[in-house]
């Protein structure tokens, strides 16, 4: 009975192992080699040309083609004060007076004594030169008298001699006429040196009376008058605003008393007809020249672009900031824009250059590597670029590109070279 159990359940164990390793030993379906990629969809663009113009950009300041702070050159106080802030003023115009009393005061002791060497000198005016003088030496009262008691001398000394060679007169009488020619010969040529000296106390008198008319006219302060003035009127044309400097602050008062020991600065005027915007440039950008048209725009009024023309360059870089310094002419003739404000600019260095482009969105940057993706039919080719300038829709490349080619816009992130693509 037990022998027959331990059989049974050696047959049954044997027949278990058996029935778990049939299923490891069924065949295995046959190999049907690589699975099967799917395409990536994606999106595609042309490769487009365009006509670009080449721009640095540049900010500055917008300063006043002339700014100039101006003091009388005599002190004195304030009499009346003629112009204000943000007022028009032609040039020669008055600005203000200072108080005149003691300069016309000093104007009326010079005149007279001036006057009075003229009338020692029988002139109504002084001679031009030396030489003139010489030829009027003899119509003075001085001098005439003198040659003319030398004149009556010589025939004198002549009568004397004659008398002496008759056997008439004495040898006294001769030395006395020749003594009186001497003495009144020196006469002579002491009243030229008076006549002279006064013709020099005439000249120092007149300096005198000069200066205190200059200090007199000086009490009056003028706007200066530049010598391109009617250069500017022809530039400019017809403009909105006068032309005429623009008075940028008053600095005194009725009243108040101007010094030359510190100078008192009274007024700023500007000329802001044509202003300088004034900026530093990358030295990279060594093509900026003069004569370069400049595109320039200001936030008090956005939607406009005024222009300007490169008119100075500095021939040296800022080893601090590593830029050179340019001046930019603008014309201002309708006033928009005001000295000391903020500008930004592009100057135009090159015009009408054909530059490839690509939608924004078709150029990928990984690991410092910049590319663009080709669908050339049925798979992706990448390519790599430099970019260039970027606008809103378009950015420039350069690389192994031809205008018309096919690049992909949206997918990127799932492609290598030679993946498939489908074009949605």
């Amino acid at each position: 009975m037990n022998t027959f159990r331990s059989s049974r359940t050696a047959i049954y164990a044997s027949t278990l192992v058996l029935a778990l390793f049939v299923p490891a030993c069924a065949p295995k379906p046959p190999d049907t080699g690589t699975p099967e990629v799917k395409p990536i969809p994606v999106t595609v663009a042309s490769v487009k040309t365009v006509g670009l113009r080449r721009t640095v950009p540049v900010v500055g300041t917008l300063l006043a083609f002339e700014d100039v702070q101006l003091a009388p050159k005599v002190m004195g106080r304030v009499a009346r004060v003629f112009k204000d802030l943000g007022d028009r003023v032609a040039p020669g115009e008055v600005l203000l007076e200072l108080d005149s009393t003691e300069y016309r005061l000093a104007v009326e002791q010079a005149r007279p004594a001036f006057e009075g060497e003229l009338r020692k000198l029988k002139l109504d005016k002084l001679p031009a030169t030396d030489a003139e003088f010489e030829r009027h030496l003899p119509k003075i009262d001085a001098v005439a008298q003198a040659k003319a008691n030398l004149e009556l001398s010589e025939k004198d000394l002549k009568r004397t001699e004659t008398e002496m060679s008759r056997g008439v007169g004495s040898a006294q009488t001769l030395d006395s006429a020749v003594t009186r020619v001497k003495v009144l010969q020196t006469g002579v040529l002491s009243a030229e040196t008076d006549a002279r000296v006064t013709l020099a106390n005439a000249r120092r008198l007149k300096a005198a009376l000069e200066d205190a008319e200059r200090k007199l006219a000086d009490t009056k302060l003028c706007a200066p008058i530049p010598d391109e003035w009617t250069l500017w009127e022809k530039a400019l044309g017809a403009t909105t605003t006068p032309l005429k400097y623009g008075v940028a602050l008053k600095m005194v008062s009725v009243g108040e008393m101007v010094q030359q020991t510190p100078v008192t600065n009274c007024y700023r005027l500007v000329i802001d007809h044509s202003l300088k915007l004034a900026a530093p440039v990358p030295e990279k950008h060594a093509e900026v020249a003069i004569g370069q048209a400049v595109e320039i725009r200001v936030e008090a009024h956005p939607d406009r672009v005024f222009t300007g023309i490169v008119t100075r360059v500095s021939p040296t870089v800022d080893a601090t900031t590593r830029t050179f310094g340019i001046v930019v002419a603008v014309l201002n003739g309708d006033g928009r824009l005001k000295a000391g404000g903020f500008a930004r600019a592009e100057v135009v260095t090159r015009v009408a250059d054909a530059v490839l482009t690509v939608p924004a969105e078709a150029v990928v940057t990984f690991a410092g590597v910049t590319k663009v993706y080709l669908a050339e039919g049925d798979v992706a080719k990448s390519v790599e670029v430099e970019v260039g300038t970027r606008d809103k829709d378009w950015v420039e490349v350069r690389g192994q590109l031809t205008p018309g080619a096919r690049v992909i816009t949206s997918g990127q992130s799932q492609l290598v070279d030679g993946s498939p693509i489908r074009i949605r």
